[in-house]
């Protein structure tokens, strides 16, 4: 179990930010897979919401004081605003923003320091998403930097990392963009992070040895259609108000029809390839294989 140590103050710390709602068996989860960090250099700040039991927050308060944790409660609801709480609140040169049921893989801190260190004039680094289940296959540490096109592919929150020192000049989290803002624009405020960042004149990178892995949509969620309607609407006005060219515009608009066709080939195969070996597996085993 990860036990609280004093920082050494010759080597670079990560602030992990944890948003939370009432979901404490996730969490817990969570710090599962953070005790298993091949490096200790890091810090997690919780913030919950109003939702939280008492009972829960005493959990969050005294249980998990084992790690190197604080615990923050929230004013409301709003993911960004609880965000930007956590991040007045951090005390570590590297930030993230990880998802209460995201798990890191044993070596995600560690490459996630190693991706600063190679590159200094890197200031935000974007890790690779997998599913709970998939291979963890081993990955070459490799660096590709982003322009703000890509940062709209296949960079969730729970991937972002950041160096500190970047706050000075984007600030923090648009608290009109995200759930629970009180706003229609229920998603896209870490794209937006991302996009200032940049804008700012620091440059991104993609790691590929930082694996995060996270839940795949679930298609046959009752609240999906409601999810898209709402992350839809988020991702038109981000569109609006970083002034993105029509084309690209059209071509985000156009993008789930694209995919489509691709997406239900690849799925299409998989079930092909389970189907076929369950029925060649059946005919081979007729007879008794004794």
């Amino acid at each position: 179990m990860l036990k609280k140590t004093k920082r050494n103050f010759n080597s670079v710390m990560l602030s992990i930010i944890v948003i939370t709602t009432d979901r404490i068996p996730l969490l817990e989860r969570f710090f599962l897979s953070l005790c298993r960090q091949t490096c200790a250099e890091f810090e997690v700040v919780v913030v919950h919401n109003l939702s939280i039991s008492q009972q829960d927050t005493s959990f969050l308060r005294n249980n998990l004081s084992k790690f190197a944790v604080r615990v923050y409660q929230s004013v409301d609801n709003c993911l960004s605003r609880s965000r930007n709480l956590a991040l007045s609140r951090i005390r570590g040169d590297i930030f993230c923003i990880a998802d209460d049921d995201c798990l890191y893989e044993p070596d995600t801190v560690e490459n996630v320091l190693d991706a600063f260190r190679k590159n200094p004039a890197v200031y935000g680094i974007m890790g690779q998403h997998i599913g709970p289940e998939e291979g963890g296959v081993k990955r070459k540490a490799e660096y590709s930097l982003l322009n703000s096109h890509d940062l709209f592919r296949a960079c969730p929150s729970y991937v972002h990392f950041y160096r500190t020192k970047i706050l000075a000049s984007v600030g923090f989290f648009d608290e009109t963009l995200g759930v629970g803002c009180g706003t229609p624009y229920q998603s896209g405020e870490e794209t937006d992070f991302a996009l200032r960042t940049l804008r700012a004149g620091f440059a991104i990178a993609r790691a590929s040895a930082v694996l995060v892995r996270h839940p795949h949509e679930n298609l046959r969620s009752p609240f999906l259609k409601r999810k898209v309607r709402a992350y839809a609407v988020g991702r038109m006005h981000l569109l609006r108000k970083h002034q993105c060219s029509p084309l690209f515009v059209a071509a985000n608009i156009l993008y789930p029809l694209v995919a489509l066709p691709c997406e239900c080939c690849v799925a299409c195969a998989a079930i092909v390839r389970y189907r076929w070996t369950m029925f060649w597996e059946r005919l081979r085993n007729v007879k008794d294989r004794k």
